[in-house]
């Protein structure tokens, strides 16, 4: 509860806990999952390119790539990592709401999931919450990798030579239907970077890289779009890309990212009308989080 006795909403206690975090330091918080997957930016050895027909027909991204890039296990009742993705999952899809936005671009349907620095989970959450949305909810959900590092989600699917989103920046007249790559997952789509991603920054500067994006809001009217997009302290890509959004999800890892450091990225942010904070990497051991006692049916 707040001073004022109204519930604080279990994403906005995030900012309420970053008083307490110690100053920044080299060393890692515990991760929430013991077998998590390695920090992004360290892509696990022996990751397959997807074989991408040239005939016309689709890729499948099937389970094992989706779980290289970080997808917990959905299968288990009551995981406390599933249990607190259902919950941030709801919120995006209810503010999502599916108004119009007056006729022109459906703001509320574009998520950017960033971060202040990188290494505080960003990627993660952004596999996670789209994963759980298409599966659980039903909805169709479009996940754009729009930062492109190594060892991104790209990468971690094998799809780093995949063409993609700068594609589209660069040729606005590119079908994007055959750009998709579809997944096990019925109704979840997934969209490279493409082009070369070291060239990326000025497909983003300009107008290519929002007016694809705006494009693929309109053309794919009944998606939910997620974007991944690097971090906003490191990059000027989620500064740039968060008028066109109408959700910003701002993942902060506990014990670690600074006050003032969540401020500097939100205020990078501000244009988009709608930010949640989503704490991220909490320990096991902190009795009072989310989850901490295992309730079986």
């Amino acid at each position: 509860m707040s001073s004022d006795g109204r519930r604080v909403h279990l994403i906005e206690r995030a900012a309420l806990r970053l008083d307490d975090a110690p100053a920044r330091t080299g060393a890692a918080p515990a991760p929430i999952l013991a077998d998590a997957r390695p920090e992004i930016g360290e892509a696990p050895p022996g990751v397959a390119p997807v074989d991408i027909p040239r005939d016309g027909g689709s890729a499948v991204i099937d389970e094992a790539a989706l779980r290289r890039a970080g997808m917990v296990d959905w299968s288990g009742p009551n995981t406390r990592v599933a249990e607190e993705f259902r919950i941030a999952q709801t919120e995006l899809v209810r503010r999502s709401g599916g108004e119009n936005q007056g006729g022109t671009l459906p703001r509320s349907r574009l998520v950017m999931v960033t971060s202040a620095f990188p290494g505080e989970g960003k990627s993660f959450n952004a596999i996670n919450l789209a994963v759980g949305i298409a599966r659980q909810d039903g909805r169709r959900v479009l996940l754009i990798d729009a930062d492109g590092k190594p060892g991104s989600l790209g990468d971690l699917l094998g799809l780093s030579g995949a063409p993609g989103l700068i594609d589209l920046a660069a040729n606005r007249s590119l079908d994007p239907s055959g750009l998709l790559v579809a997944t096990c997952i019925a109704t979840l789509d997934f969209l490279p970077i493409g082009g070369d991603a070291s060239n990326s920054p000025a497909a983003f500067a300009g107008d290519g890289a929002a007016g694809a994006i705006a494009d693929l809001a309109r053309r794919y009217a009944d998606r939910l779009i997620i974007m991944d997009v690097p971090p906003c302290l490191s990059s000027s890509r989620a500064h740039l890309l968060a008028p066109l959004v109408g959700q910003v999800v701002l993942v902060v890892a506990a014990g670690s990212t600074q006050q003032g450091d969540v401020e500097a990225a939100l205020g990078l942010v501000r244009s988009c009308p709608g930010t949640s904070l989503l704490l991220n990497k909490v320990s096991r051991w902190q009795t009072h989080s989310f989850g901490s006692n295992v309730y079986a049916t």
